[in-house]
């Protein structure tokens, strides 16, 4: 399969969807005789076909510059753009770009086509043995894809209060007519389709068929892992827990990652660099699913300027994030005491950037010597160390706090120099001493507005556990899922010389329509129905 790839400076990956569908149509109407004269040969195809079943774009931008994890900087009002106005202002996006809500929309639909064709191939081989693993991935694959559009395109998913509303097109034959119709599903039957395919795919999976390559395919423990992700936001609570103990074993400690190697690299700007090309290394073992992808995501949270108007910036990270004091005591000050393993990379002002190694650089040249070519990058989507705090939170709300404590202790001491030991008490302590957020006096504590049922305990245990998964997903576009499960209100500021606040009347509402992406300007032009009325 061919994506139609527009080729400018650093690449801009904004290819038609229906060329993408086409193109692998082409490729199933060959089926099976014409073009496929061996069994080996049509199982090779298969294999070939789901290395484009992963999306090539990312969502990191786009939902990173849609959560709290980033404020304006007013000196850096040069070093933004309309597309990122747009996102930072939960806009309608117009603007081209391999970040924008279309290139993630077109890539994750093109990898869901690439997955049901090869499904397709794989129901009409008679070797069906060879092919079931194969079988698995693309299930997995498909249901993976649209994952992704139903949490960036709809609300976040509640059984209980808003499973009719709208989702997206679940997608499961592939696609050949050149101009179809489709209508949006709601989000229940979106879910329901995506745990089926996860039941029925993951059971198929085998490690053996990646060779040398697990890690970027469905191996087994990233295929639980994308479990635990979907059924933790199900409300599945048992079998998010199921699916994280698959991944985690007896011993979780074991598999969490290795700081070392990273300690060992020299500081300074180049050291940064090798640390976010260690970050994804596919032999490190809390790497479970390392995706490639089109877009800036490695310079907007990388030691460039680019961005620098909307980001992560040390007046955020001192009220909020890494430099703040969570229940487990000190992370970092702007002194340099650092407590984290993995030290953040602070930019001078007035940038003032706070990033952490995670989203290496990459370039594919088309022509070098023209400096022509794409940007992209490789991360981490799935690690140990999430599904680790992923279980923890289906342990809070099974209510199973000591369970839950001895995962949230067995991360901090993986992730901090000198943990201290987390107890209810000093869980308690820092509720009680940390008041909730305000935009002029900024905490990581922030009320929650989702729609299930939370006791008091419950909470305090959650705002613990959610300052946590803040700090092992920054810059990696979590955060936003995180704000949208659990109805975070969000209040748009503006920073002028350090920590001059400005308060906007832009504010994310608990129950505000923006917080589904609207769908792309072709989709809705086609006569799709979009988010907010449109």
């Amino acid at each position: 399969m061919k994506y139609n790839r527009s080729i400018y400076k650093e690449g801009i990956l904004l290819g038609s969807l229906l060329l993408m569908l086409s193109s692998c149509s082409d490729f199933l109407s060959t089926l099976p005789d014409s073009r496929i004269d061996v069994d080996q040969d049509r199982y090779d195809k298969v294999k070939g076909l789901l290395v484009t079943a992963y999306p090539n774009t990312s969502y990191i931008v786009a939902a990173e510059m849609s959560s709290d994890n980033v404020v304006e900087v007013s000196e850096n009002s040069s070093y933004g753009t309309r597309f990122y106005d747009q996102l930072y202002g939960w806009e309608d996006v117009s603007e081209a770009s391999n970040d924008a809500p279309a290139a993630i929309w077109e890539s994750a639909y093109g990898a869901i086509q690439a997955a049901n064709v090869a499904l397709e191939i794989a129901e009409k081989a008679p070797e069906q043995e060879q092919m079931r693993p194969l079988r698995g991935e693309a299930l997995l694959c498909r249901a993976y894809g649209h994952f992704i559009l139903t949490n960036i395109f709809a609300q976040a998913y509640d059984p209980l209060s808003n499973k009719d509303s709208l989702g997206v097109h679940y997608m499961e034959r592939s696609e050949n007519k050149l101009n179809p119709q489709y209508s949006r599903q709601t989000l229940g039957e979106n879910y329901r389709a995506i745990q089926r395919d996860i039941e029925q795919g993951l059971p198929l999976i085998r490690d053996a068929v990646y060779g040398t390559t697990p890690k970027y395919h469905f191996n087994q423990s990233a295929a639980h892992a994308f479990a635990t992700r979907f059924y933790l936001y199900a409300h599945q609570w048992d079998k998010a827990i199921e699916h994280a103990t698959a991944v985690l074993g007896d011993n979780p400690a074991n598999v969490l990652r290795d700081y070392t190697p990273l300690a060992n690299l020299p500081s300074g700007p180049t050291g940064f660099v090798n640390r976010a090309i260690l970050h994804v290394d596919h032999r490190a073992k809390n790497n479970l699913l390392l995706l490639t992808s089109y877009g800036r995501a490695s310079r907007v949270f990388g030691a460039s300027l680019v961005g620098a108007r909307y980001n992560h910036i040390t007046y955020v990270a001192t009220t909020e994030t890494i430099m703040t004091p969570g229940a487990w005591g000190d992370n970092f000050t702007e002194q340099g005491t650092g407590n984290l393993k993995l030290d953040p990379a602070v930019l001078t002002p007035p940038f003032s950037k706070v990033i952490l190694p995670r989203i290496p650089e990459q370039f594919e040249y088309t022509n070098r010597a023209a400096g022509i070519g794409y940007l992209r990058t490789t991360y981490a989507d799935f690690t140990t160390d999430e599904t680790l705090l992923m279980r923890a939170e289906a342990y809070i709300h099974r209510e199973m706090y000591a369970e839950a404590l001895r995962d949230m202790n067995i991360y901090l001491k993986n992730f901090l120099k000198n943990p201290v030991e987390l107890t209810e008490q000093n869980i308690e302590e820092w509720n009680r001493k940390t008041p909730y957020y305000t935009p002029l006096a900024p905490t990581p504590r922030k009320k929650l507005n989702a729609n299930i049922s939370i006791s008091a305990k419950q909470e305090d245990y959650l705002q613990v556990l959610l300052h946590m998964r803040r700090l092992e997903t920054l810059h990696l576009g979590l955060r936003w899922m995180d704000v949208k499960r659990y109805g975070i209100e969000v209040t748009r500021v503006t920073i002028k010389n350090g920590n001059n606040v400005t308060v906007t009347s832009n504010v994310l509402t608990k129950n505000d329509p923006r917080r589904a992406l609207q769908l792309p300007l072709e989709v809705l032009s086609a006569g799709m129905k979009g988010n907010r009325g449109k």
